[in-house]
């Protein structure tokens, strides 16, 4: 990976963590800890202790509105990573799923990684 590549990765990570974080400061989050709670409780093997594994494996939270989205990570294995993010969101618009935040972070990776088009294609 070229200096640029890992510019671009960086910028991406940063912007990842920075939305999450914007997302947090506007809702009570200790229910969204309980919910994670929760998840963590359910019996290995099942889709809420894999959902809850993944996210503390990539020290990550529940962030509110984004419980389905999480889901779809585990459910089609792709990594909580924002390489990963953005093949998610090329796998949303490519379902039809044309909301802003699909549609940004798409372009965003697009523009930043091209070396990277034939795997989010």
């Amino acid at each position: 990976m070229n200096i640029v590549q890992q510019i671009a990765r960086t910028i991406i990570s940063k912007s990842f963590h920075l939305s999450v974080w914007t997302i947090e400061q506007f809702h009570n989050m200790d229910v969204y800890e309980q919910k994670m709670s929760e998840l963590e409780q359910l019996p290995a093997g099942t889709l809420g202790n894999d959902i809850a594994t993944c996210l503390k494996r990539n020290k990550l939270r529940l962030v509110p509105g984004y419980e389905s989205h999480d889901l779809k990570h585990v459910l089609l294995n792709y990594k909580m990573t924002p390489v990963d993010e953005i093949r998610m969101q090329a796998f949303m618009l490519g379902n039809g799923n044309y909301t802003l935040a699909s549609i940004s972070i798409f372009l965003f990776g697009a523009i930043l990684l091209p070396s990277l088009w034939l795997f989010f294609l």
